[in-house]
């Protein structure tokens, strides 16, 4: 049977006095929570024990929703470790506490969000208890687990709090809380924007030239304007750089139609940003321009088309 803990999120204040609350506001913040809780525990406790945030039915108040986290351990884990899985796993309750949802007042990841108000962190030195010293640049420290920075390090984490969060931007939305039977979390309208995600700087994965054959899904003729085209499997945009052809367009030498087929050499460039890989396509010369109009061939007596 799998281990459950509960507890309530609410949302409050002058606009959910209806105890309603629009679902396009609500749905992405309760998934945010399940995916935090999701990424939290395959971190933390890697592919031995799944974890999932059920919702339960709770009295009325102003936007009051109960969650139950279930854990269960896998059966080829606990084979693994031969029943000595209590000192390994961290369960559902800790799993609270390391996030903050339950437990001390200002603890787990969420009181250490804000606690940093977006302060730089200075250093981290970690502790003979297994805890880390968080130093920021006005010399502010903190104790912290291990636990806690590792999550706080991670985007996807991060970007989940974010998302639950973001229902207090919304004008008359003043606070969300946390409840359990032994703790009252609380985040207010003033500390969103403690918790937005960190921009990661791009990093360039690699870059490859090569010769393709492309077809025109939609030209542009603004200047810097991206063109649009297909390589039989996906479309994408794309820069043109071969300015000799743009020139030729721009003076109505090149005459072309939608669907049109180019030979080109494509640029493309992929860099990871924000824990998302994308690609940035650019043609470098376009090598032959086919029109897409299909012509019949038909049987003519001599060598000539006919035309």
């Amino acid at each position: 049977m799998p281990e459950t803990n509960a507890f309530r999120i609410s949302y409050d204040g002058s606009a959910l006095v209806t105890h309603e609350m629009d679902v396009k506001e609500l749905a992405p913040a309760l998934l945010a929570i399940g995916e935090l809780f999701e990424e939290a525990n395959r971190i933390l406790n890697g592919e031995n024990v799944k974890i999932a945030v059920n919702m339960k039915a709770v009295e009325a108040g102003s936007i009051v929703v109960g969650l139950s986290v279930a854990q269960t351990l896998q059966s080829h884990a606990i084979n693994l470790f031969s029943g000595s899985t209590t000192t390994a796993i961290v369960n559902g309750y800790n799993l609270m506490q390391i996030l903050g949802i339950v437990g001390t007042t200002g603890g787990g990841l969420i009181g250490l969000i804000k606690w940093l108000k977006n302060r730089p962190i200075k250093n981290i030195t970690k502790l003979d208890t297994g805890e880390a010293e968080i130093e920021v640049e006005d010399g502010e420290i903190r104790i912290a687990t291990m636990k806690e920075i590792k999550l706080f390090g991670i985007l996807n984490i991060r970007k989940s709090v974010e998302a639950f969060v973001k229902p207090l931007e919304r004008a008359g939305v003043d606070k969300m809380s946390f409840v359990d039977d032994g703790s009252h979390q609380v985040i207010t309208k003033e500390e969103v924007p403690y918790f937005k995600a960190p921009i990661i700087d791009e990093e360039l994965m690699g870059e490859t030239i090569s010769e393709k054959s492309l077809q025109i899904i939609s030209p542009t003729f603004q200047e810097g304007g991206k063109w649009k085209f297909s390589d039989g499997t996906a479309s994408f945009f794309a820069d043109i750089l071969d300015y000799e052809f743009i020139e030729k367009v721009q003076k109505n030498e090149i005459a072309f139609a939608k669907d049109d087929l180019l030979t080109v050499q494509l640029k493309t460039k992929q860099s990871l940003a924000n824990g998302q890989i994308k690609a940035d396509h650019s043609i470098i010369k376009i090598l032959k321009h086919r029109s897409a109009a299909v012509q019949i061939k038909l049987p003519f007596s001599d060598s000539e088309n006919g035309f």
